[in-house]
């Protein structure tokens, strides 16, 4: 071949390969181009064709300036030598240093104070709580008392005032149950005066004042009974950080409707399959806590915190519900775990078994339909339930 067709067939192939390059489906060519043809590095993609000759290895040293190597001292941050015998009040560990409960605001117009020993919810003119007079804030209150499992021992004659019965609570102001005992964690047996009222500017608010403390370790011993004012202030709070969460649940009951309850199949967020219910995760789970026994399924143990129960289908008749009609869940007998958890909306109920592996899509859709219908219902009878009226025990 002549030398002059070397170079048309060359410059051929020059021609061809210009259009190639341009195109995002020919990486490749474009790749090949560069390794064996080069081309200006300051501009070369990241084709994977790099040199690495130049690269140390460098020990990873830490340097310390100069200025730093000595660092200076400042008297007047030493300590000063302290007396223990004339110290009085606690001290070192014994020392609550921990702040009070932190105030409360809800997004729908309410908010928790202390004030002059007492704290109080304040219900705001434009919020949307609901809670428009004394009645309203009298019939919450008793809502959250009868969540919180706290009895009214005393109502004053003619007034919105009444004084609970002594109940076990955290150092939060939070009802004392068998999570806490399992973690060990100090017991208060407490009573409380809860007061409904309005301020100068009209507002309604309800004022909570610890009047009784005593203090146990979860072992049962006796503590010496010495509340400090902060102390008092973080039960107080607690109390009333209660009242503002009840009543976010009842406005979040108020967005569904019961009769038209939607129970549906679908995945949780660990993409388990699960069934899922369009109600507040609280109410959802307040609700099982009666209907499991009412399944036939007995609960072994249950977690507030972790929103699980340990339960164990038992192997008797007991798997009929009567529902209008004998309802069967299709489920095997056997021990599982059943967890809670806020889906968007709704509450998604997921199913484990023993060796705490999700249920398969299968078995999960054999129970769907009858474990819906039995949901269902225990909705309606929960939400005809719901009013409550004050009294004293």
């Amino acid at each position: 071949m002549s030398r002059n067709k070397i170079k048309k067939l060359a410059a051929l192939v020059a021609i061809g390969a210009i259009p190639a390059l341009t195109l995002s489906g020919c990486v490749t060519i474009r790749n090949y181009w560069q390794e064996y043809f080069g081309m200006d590095k300051s501009s070369r993609e990241p084709t994977g064709y790099y040199e690495h000759s130049d690269a140390e290895v460098t020990n990873n040293r830490i340097v310390v300036p100069q200025s730093l190597d000595n660092p200076g001292i400042n008297p007047e941050l030493q300590l000063p030598v302290v007396n223990k015998k004339l110290l009085t009040g606690p001290v070192g560990e014994a020392v609550d240093v921990r702040a009070p409960t932190a105030p409360y605001r809800s997004d729908v117009g309410c908010h928790t104070q202390w004030s002059s020993g007492e704290a109080i919810v304040w219900f705001e003119h434009d919020g949307s709580h609901g809670i428009k007079t004394e009645d309203d804030a009298w019939m919450l209150l008793a809502s959250v008392l009868k969540t919180m499992n706290v009895a009214v021992g005393k109502i004053a004659q003619g007034q919105y005032v009444l004084t609970t019965i002594a109940r076990d609570f955290t150092e939060f102001g939070k009802p004392y149950d068998d999570t806490d005992a399992d973690l060990g964690l100090k017991r208060y047996k407490q009573i409380y005066q809860i007061r409904v009222g309005r301020n100068a500017q009209g507002e309604i608010g309800i004022a909570t004042k610890l009047v009784g403390s005593m203090t146990s370790l979860s072992s049962g011993t006796k503590m010496k009974d010495v509340l400090d004012m902060i102390e008092q202030e973080r039960f107080a709070m607690g109390f009333s950080n209660q009242i503002i969460h009840e009543n976010d649940t009842k406005n979040q009951q108020s967005a569904y409707d019961p009769d038209n309850l939607i129970v549906s199949l679908g995945q949780d967020n660990n993409n388990h399959d699960a069934i899922l219910v369009e109600a507040p995760f609280e109410t959802t789970m307040e609700l099982l806590n009666g209907m499991f026994p009412r399944c036939g399924w007995k609960i072994n143990s249950h977690s507030v915190a972790k929103a699980e129960y340990d339960v164990e289908v038992l192997d008797s008749a007991d798997d009929l519900i009567k529902l209008g009609a004998n309802i069967r869940l299709d489920i095997k007998h056997g021990k599982y775990k059943i967890r809670l958890g806020i889906h968007g909306s709704s509450t998604a109920i997921t199913f484990y078994d023993e060796k705490d592996a999700p249920l398969s899509s299968q078995e999960v859709s054999r129970l769907y339909p009858s474990f819906a219908d039995v949901l269902v219902d225990e909705f309606k009878s929960y939400s005809g339930a719901s009013a409550h009226e004050v009294k004293a025990n």
